[in-house]
């Protein structure tokens, strides 16, 4: 039998990263769960999505890349390498099963140990390197939303211990009492233009922003409205109406 060289014990500040299976609401550590350590990351530079017409007459092209309300990207490419530690040949075909049975083409998050503030989102494909140096080597690749989001969202629980002070945004936001007259909350700025999801949990109540003329009806439990986004340039104003009580739950993107 082979034996895979590369051992836990002499790194112990490894690399990893947290896959969560949001099909199955499964969360795996890639170190603790599986033994594989992160020994490497590629993640694709963000793409424009254009859109652009050839019209006759002038000269190049008209471009409408904007025209749908801001700019919008094209997936990203994320590939990580993981090393095996402490497993044989035959063990290791064992685990490249379990971690494809895992996560392989199911909708999941993965986030990085050296960027715990964010999660990518994508459908992973699993690939095994047969050997890799003097080790066995493991990929996850897959094709992700153009933006990371923050881990926790507006509605969670918040925590230092994730955030990062150079870019990480405090977005907790409790409940919004309503008593019949109009609420405002200020909704961060967002690069990713997020639709921020309503909760009416009890009354009767009606939303919009604060640059719009009609107000939306919240139905009992999840409202999500395509004209009630956050802006990729400015604090946007979010107004509740009504009574009873509404919550207010977003993530904030980051290229």
């Amino acid at each position: 039998m082979t034996q895979a060289t590369y051992d836990v014990s002499d790194h112990p500040d490894a690399s990893y990263a947290i896959i969560t299976n949001e099909d199955r609401d499964v969360q795996y550590n890639t170190v603790d769960d599986w033994n594989l350590v992160l020994t490497g990351v590629s993640i694709g530079d963000p793409k424009v999505r254009k859109y652009e017409v050839s019209v006759p007459g002038r000269d190049g092209v008209l471009d409408l890349s904007n025209a749908l309300g801001g700019v919008y990207f094209e997936n990203r490419s994320i590939e990580l390498s993981f090393a095996c530690i402490n497993y044989t040949t035959e063990r290791f075909h064992l685990l490249a099963s379990t971690v494809r049975n895992a996560i392989e083409g199911m909708k999941c998050r993965v986030t990085l140990s050296d960027d715990l503030a964010y999660f990518w989102r994508g459908r992973p494909q699993v690939e095994v390197v047969w050997p890799a140096m003097d080790h066995t080597e493991l990929v996850i690749s897959m094709s992700a939303e153009p933006h990371k989001y923050s881990v926790y969202g507006s509605y969670e629980a918040w925590k230092w211990s994730p955030f990062n002070f150079h870019t990480g945004v405090v977005t907790q936001e409790d409940d919004v009492v309503l008593t019949g007259s109009v609420v405002r909350v200020t909704l961060p700025i967002d690069p990713a233009r997020t639709k921020p999801t309503l909760w009416l949990n009890t009354g009767a109540a009606q939303a919009r922003l604060s640059t719009q003329r009609s107000w939306k009806t919240l139905t009992a439990g999840a409202n999500v409205f395509p004209e009630i986004r956050m802006s990729d340039s400015s604090e946007v104003v979010l107004e509740l109406n009504g009574t009873g009580s509404v919550g207010v739950d977003y993530r904030v993107g980051s290229l």
